[in-house]
């Protein structure tokens, strides 16, 4: 394809790296921390099988009268190991209560950090690790799972509004929760080396161009261009790295396109927020081998150029349903709007036609043109190792030809 860089300079910016966030050096958990969650590990081992909760039904852990009795069990339980010599002085026991009933009927130690507004996303990398995104770095979280059990059971209650189950049989999900979190779980024997968890957290606010705009995300000028290719009905993809900012960026395209329009949008798994009253949102859904059918994008894309949509939105481009956006935007689906994960224009063209090849088949160049004719403008997203994002360039595809592209900038440019 060819390409015409239309990017226009940003304030100086640090340069950027690939993932997600700035680690930095994660520290383990201390050896009070340790100490803590081996006593609670040993209390629930004498609670679990006296109240009998591995058998409780999930719709009974709201119950209040069942969090009294199980707290005072946990008191009676603390009381007769203390009396035993079995917890230290140094051991807070309000703490050791409140972290074990937590973990009997509640979230574990997620139950702070889904209360805390600051933390973005909670990443498990094991049961004695947490980690946490807050103010663009990740961090520890200075606290873990008793135990492995204690993490499948918490698990369990979190996905079990969804309807979705998780165990040895289906040891992978990735789904949206009611809330609007996208929670990512991997269980042995899939996950090789322990269980582990994501879990990002949905700010319940729609972007919009001006507000990525006061956020320095972008500038005034790429701001006001995008704003006429929305007028103007381009098709426009949106490209990055994983956790870029893609989503931020289409969905603050979505919300800013003109307000009478009909909007209907297809994902994989729902995380876009648009600030509109005339949308129509369209999510997958998995079977479940069970009697419930699989329902893809493929599918929903089909149907929702059936809904009289003024606009499709579609997110994460990555299989056969790029043919079918490609097609429809060839067609008569003006103004449409994607994202895709690729660092840059051209690698982002070439994983699009990629994937339409892979459904098209025969001559690539076809399929090339096809990406080409059906492809107005590319909006590439980074995000910087302080954990900002920023739209590094905004190309427009003028046809095939040979590939070009301006180079990346070096340190210090713009």
């Amino acid at each position: 394809m060819c390409i015409r860089d239309r990017a226009v300079a940003v304030p100086a910016r640090p340069r950027p790296v690939r993932g997600d966030m700035s680690r930095g050096v994660v520290a383990k958990l201390s050896d009070s921390a340790k100490q803590l969650l081996d006593l609670q590990d040993r209390i629930l081992g004498r609670l679990v099988p006296s109240l009998g909760l591995d058998d409780l039904p999930l719709d009974r852990l709201g119950d209040e009268d069942l969090w009294q009795r199980s707290e005072s069990a946990i008191v009676d339980v603390v009381e007769t190991m203390e009396a035993a010599g079995e917890i230290p002085k140094t051991v807070d026991q309000d703490s050791l209560i409140k972290e074990t009933l937590n973990e009997a009927l509640g979230l574990g130690p997620l139950e702070e950090l889904l209360a805390d507004d600051t933390v973005s996303e909670i990443i498990v990398d094991g049961v004695d690790r947490v980690v946490i995104a807050r103010s663009g770095g990740l961090v520890s979280s200075g606290t873990g799972f008793s135990s492995e059990d204690v993490f499948r059971r918490v698990v369990q209650r979190l996905v079990a509004p969804s309807g979705v189950q998780i165990d040895d049989a289906n040891p992978f999900i990735d789904i949206r929760l009611r809330d609007g979190s996208r929670l990512a779980v991997a269980l042995p024997p899939v996950a090789s080396r322990g269980p582990c968890l994501t879990l990002r957290k949905a700010d319940g606010k729609a972007e919009s161009l001006q507000g990525l705009e006061s956020a320095g995300a972008i500038s005034p000028a790429m701001s006001a261009f995008l704003a006429t290719c929305l007028t103007g009905r381009q098709n426009i993809l949106v490209c990055g790295a994983p956790s870029s900012g893609k989503g931020a960026v289409l969905s603050a395209l979505g919300s800013d396109a003109p307000s009478d329009e009909r909007i209907v949008s297809v994902e994989a798994v729902g995380k876009l927020q648009l600030s509109r009253d005339h949308w129509i949102a369209l999510e997958a859904r998995p079977g479940d081998g069970n009697g419930v059918a699989n329902v893809d994008v493929e599918t929903l894309l089909r149907g929702a150029m059936r809904m009289h949509a003024d606009r499709l939105v579609v997110t994460d481009l990555r299989g056969s349903e790029a043919f079918e956006l490609v097609q429809a935007m060839m067609a008569s689906c003006d103004g449409t709007l994607a994202s895709i994960t690729g660092e840059g224009a051209l690698a982002a063209l070439g994983r699009l036609s990629a994937l339409a090849g892979l459904v098209a088949g025969g001559n690539a160049t076809a399929v090339r043109e096809m990406v080409a004719c059906a492809v107005d403008v590319i909006v590439h997203v980074v995000r910087f190792g302080d954990g900002t994002i920023r739209v590094v360039s905004i190309d427009e595809v003028l046809g095939t030809c040979l590939l070009y592209t301006s180079p990346s900038p070096r340190d210090g440019e713009t």
